[in-house]
């Protein structure tokens, strides 16, 4: 790189050339700082996250994705009828206010509640048998006398 009257070309001020030459001994050039457009957010950083990085709305979501499955996994085995319902609750405020799949805990929460259902209706099936039933007496075994 030269200039038009063959001196060498300083590559660092390129399109502005002679400049640094016209300047006195231990003088420096006073170079300005870039000025950069501060961006206008319409949410703050937090809310709007970073790449890469999950966002609060996110993190909730994820934490009642993960507790109705929880409790989904736990009505299967204890309490049905009773952590079965909340973790079907969870699971759809999860999906509806967060946007976060929640499959495994309404599966599991159906599945614990439908068992708590049967226990229920078996359990009531019981009482009303024991309730209507004939009464059996003793007497009906006498019927089949062994002679004794």
């Amino acid at each position: 790189m030269s200039t038009p009257n063959g001196e060498p070309q300083n590559p660092y001020t390129a399109g502005q050339p002679n400049q640094g030459q016209n300047q006195q001994f231990g003088q420096y050039r006073q170079y300005q700082q870039p000025q950069y457009q501060q961006p206008q957010y319409q949410h703050s950083t937090y809310q709007q996250g970073y790449p890469g990085y999950a966002t609060q709305a996110q993190f909730e979501g994820s934490q009642l994705a993960q507790t109705s499955m929880v409790l989904g996994i736990l009505s299967i085995f204890i309490l049905n009828i009773i952590l079965g319902p909340i973790a079907i609750a969870k699971a759809n405020r999860a999906e509806r206010v967060f946007n976060t799949p929640a499959t495994a805990g309404k599966v599991t929460g159906w599945i614990g509640t439908i068992i708590g259902l049967f226990w229920v209706l078996g359990f009531v099936g019981m009482f009303l048998v024991a309730i209507f039933a004939p009464e059996m007496s003793y007497d009906s075994y006498e019927t089949y006398d062994n002679g004794f």
